[in-house]
């Protein structure tokens, strides 16, 4: 599964960019990536930033192991 990173510049312009109740909440991956899943890419509810979306790299997921 592919998902969207932004680099540090990418994620402190779009980290909690808003549309009414729709947020955008980058997650940390394994690797220290900030992620976020790829279907962003066709919510409408971010149609105003979807050029910006577009600009992040397609890396593949890579989860953090969680200890039970």
């Amino acid at each position: 599964m592919d998902v969207l990173k932004a680099n540090t510049q990418q994620y402190e312009v779009l980290q909690g960019f808003a549309n009414g109740n729709h947020i955008i909440d980058f997650s940390l991956d394994a690797d220290d990536n900030w992620i976020i899943g790829k279907e962003i890419l066709t919510d409408d509810e971010f149609l105003e930033i979807r050029n910006q979306l577009k600009q992040l790299e397609v890396i593949p997921y890579n989860p953090k192991e969680t200890e039970l």
